[in-house]
This record gives structure tokens, C-alpha cells and sequence, in this order.
């Protein structure tokens, strides 16, 4: 099928093989997107006229790649077919990779990825042995699904750091002489693109999300640091080498606050972060404090983590709810001046923070009360992710798709 070959067989195309090449990109990647459409919907996508998108869609139905689904709407007459992407028509790896697990999925045409997924426990720090050790994971992982691996279009991957994307760079974890991208492309064989975890969440939000279809939306990835991807004027913002929504290292305490790891005290990140809730909650259990967190670590300091403390919090223990309503309006205070910098119609917030609900938005809303111009965030929605866990990898998929079809 030369839809899967490699770009290298695109020299060998003449100028009208090209072009058709390209055009059954772009009504895969339209119904990827927005689901299975008519012709006279492709063709206004497109623009192309009808009996050329007819002779697309009739070859990629003999290729495999795309199915009859239904019929469309009529406005009288026959109903016209709906053409959508079989869920076996291709498949991409999609690897998100965080400080202490690595979750490996792999996704059908249809966004599902069944129960072709792994968590690989990885702590991650500078050592190629780290990039190793996920290929393998993932390479089984694709082995034991017994898809066609020529079906699988690529492989997304996100992380935390200062991702340069366009040049496959981590600059601040996994940074060696050759680019973490392409050290995973020589091992997988395949297109890789690599992103920052909350970007590839605002992505996805975008996309599938509660973003969808909003112009100015702050997607903040509230876990054991703090993320943040944007969408401004109705477009992914990245920035000029894409290392926007860093403001989590923004002052926020004078020179005698907390370390941070980026090497500045007092960020944001200090005291408004699941490491602030657990340094907080720490320093409680080690003072005597009576709470519920302290008999579910088994007096253990090391087993304290935001999980367990939102896990108190759910219990009704009323100080893991009172330090959840602390690095809330810490983290609202931050907001607040992007509020009033950006001025979004809405702020999403994702992460395992996120789960707290109300336990932390209630203060976020607060300090916003208190920090920002009435008028600027009196129509600004604060809400919560739908997509929950699955959007940093859905977001990888979406990245490739994009990546591979716009080229």
C-alpha cells in the first residue's frame, strides 16, 4: 500500500502522484479529526471537486484504509454516504514519560487504545540506559498486539523539561550529544515527535477537550510540578523555540523562600505544587500533627505523595484539606496574573492535583477574587479536565497525525 510506504518513495512519484498523495493525507487526517464525513463535506474541506475526492475515497477504500460508516443528513433526496477511517486503518505508539512511571499505549484510527497499554515504573534522570529501557517496553508492547506493524504511522512522545521540539531536544533531562528524538527513531524505525507534557495536554484539550472550538484557553498540568500549554487566538501557542508556559518559575516568595530545582528560591512551584503539598504535609506528620495521612504512610515519611494526601483529603481529614486550600490560592495567585496578562475565557486544570475538585479550585477562586481585575475574569470559566490521565497520550497522537499530515 503506498499510503505506509516511507517519504522515500515520494521521489520516485511523478508531480500528479504527488499531489495525490498528499490529498488522501489530508481526507485521512479530516476524518481522523472530525469523524466520518460525506464527500460534500471532504470537498469543502479540501476544495477539491467532487469527482476527484470521489476517485480519492474510492481508492482508499481499496487500499483498506477507510469504510462506508452510514449515511449523512439530506436536505431532500438520497441520503449521502458517510466515509470514516477503519479502526484498524493505522496505529500510533504514544509514550508519555514522567518522573517516576512511563504509561506506553498504542491507539487505533478511532483514538481507542483498548488494552494495548503498559506502565513501565522508570525514575527518570540523564542516563541513555532510560531511553533504552522504554524502546524495550514499547517494542514488546507492539509485538505482543498483533497489529500490522506497517500500519503504525509513528511514534509521539512527551515529557517534562524544556522541550525544543522542532529540533527533538530535551534540554533540561535526557539532553545527550545526539537529540532524545532521534535516538528513539534509530531505535523504533519510525517518525518520532517529541513535546512537552503540558503541551501535549493543551493539545489534546484542543482538540477533544473542553478547549475545542475556544480561542484563549490556559491549560495548566497541575501534578508534582507545574505545567502550562496555551491556546491563543484559536491556535496551539508554542513560542519561539517552544518553551512558552513556564510559569511555574515565576517569583512568588522573596530570596529567602524555598529552593527550587530549576535553582531559583521561591517559584511558583515551591508553594503551589504536589511537591509543596507533600513538603507541607511532611513537615506536619514530623511535628506530631494528627491527621489521617500519617496512619496511611505506616509512619513512613517516603510513602507520603499527592496521592495519598488527596486521598486523606477525600477521607474527610481536615488538614490535608487545609494544605490542598493552601498551595490552591498559592497557585491562584500565580493564575491571577495570567489573567490578567492573557486574558483567557477559560483555564483548564488537569493532573492528579486536579482530582482534589473543589478542595482546590474553591481557593484558586479566591485568590483570583482577591488578585485580578473583576472585569477580566468575570466571564472566565475554571474547570476541570474531562480527559483526565488520558490526555497527555492522546495528545502525543494527535501531535503525530498533525506532524506527519501537515508536512
Amino acid at each position: 500500500m503506498s499510503f505506509f510506504q516511507s517519504d522515500g518513495f515520494l521521489e520516485k512519484l511523478t508531480r500528479v502522484e504527488l499531489k495525490k498523495h498528499f490529498q488522501k493525507k489530508k481526507i485521512v487526517r479530516a476524518l481522523y479529526l472530525h469523524g466520518p464525513l460525506t464527500l460534500a463535506e471532504i470537498m469543502k474541506r479540501l476544495k477539491v471537486s467532487a469527482p476527484t475526492i470521489q476517485n480519492l475515497l474510492d481508492e482508499l477504500l481499496q487500499e483498506d484504509i477507510i469504510e462506508l460508516t452510514g449515511s449523512g443528513s439530506s436536505k431532500g433526496g438520497r441520503r449521502p454516504n458517510l466515509y470514516g477511517l477503519k479502526k484498524s486503518a493505522l496505529y500510533i505508539l504514544s509514550i508519555d514519560i514522567g518522573n517516576y512511571t512511563t504509561r506506553i499505549a498504542l491507539f487505533d484510527s478511532t483514538n481507542k487504545k483498548g488494552k494495548r497499554y503498559k506502565d513501565l515504573k522508570l525514575e527518570l534522570k540523564n542516563d541513555i540506559s532510560v531511553i533504552k529501557r522504554i524502546y524495550e517496553a514499547a517494542n514488546k508492547l507492539i509485538k505482543n498486539s498483533g497489529i500490522d506493524e506497517n500500519h503504525l504511522l509513528g511514534v509521539g512522545i512527551d515529557m517534562p523539561g524544556l522541550v525544543e521540539s522542532e529540533v527533538g531536544i530535551n534540554h533540561t533531562i535526557l539532553n545527550f550529544e545526539k537529540p532524545v528524538r532521534d535516538q528513539f527513531a534509530d531505535l523504533f524505525q519510525k517518525p518520532v515527535f517529541i513535546e512537552n507534557d503540558a503541551k501535549a495536554k493543551a493539545l489534546a484539550e484542543f482538540r477533544f477537550g473542553k478547549a475545542r472550538g475556544k480561542q484563549n484557553v490556559l491549560v495548566l498540568h497541575l501534578g508534582w510540578g507545574i505545567g502550562m500549554g496555551m491556546i491563543l487566538n484559536g491556535k496551539p501557542y508554542k513560542g519561539a523555540r517552544g518553551f512558552s508556559g513556564e510559569f511555574a518559575h515565576i517569583p512568588m516568595t522573596d530570596e529567602r523562600g524555598y529552593l527550587c530545582h530549576c535553582g531559583k528560591r521561591g517559584c511558583l512551584e515551591t508553594v503551589g505544587s504536589g511537591a509543596a503539598l507533600t513538603r507541607l504535609a511532611v513537615e506536619a506528620v514530623e511535628k506530631g500533627e494528627m491527621t489521617l495521612i500519617r496512619e496511611m504512610a505506616k509512619n513512613k515519611i517516603e510513602n507520603i505523595n499527592p496521592d495519598l494526601i488527596l486521598k486523606a483529603a477525600l477521607d474527610g481529614d481536615q488538614f490535608a484539606i487545609s494544605i490542598f486550600s493552601k498551595i490552591g490560592f498559592e497557585l491562584g495567585k500565580g493564575i491571577s496574573s495570567l489573567v490578567q496578562i492573557l486574558n483567557p475565557e477559560m483555564i483548564i486544570l488537569g493532573g492528579s492535583l486536579a482530582h482534589a475538585g473543589t478542595y482546590l479550585t474553591t481557593s484558586i477562586e479566591q485568590a483570583l477574587q482577591q488578585y485580578a481585575f473583576a472585569i477580566i475574569r468575570e466571564k472566565m470559566e475554571l474547570t476541570i479536565s474531562e480527559l483526565g490521565n488520558e490526555a497527555s497520550l492522546l495528545g502525543n497522537v494527535i501531535n503525530v497525525m498533525e506532524s506527519l499530515f501537515e508536512n
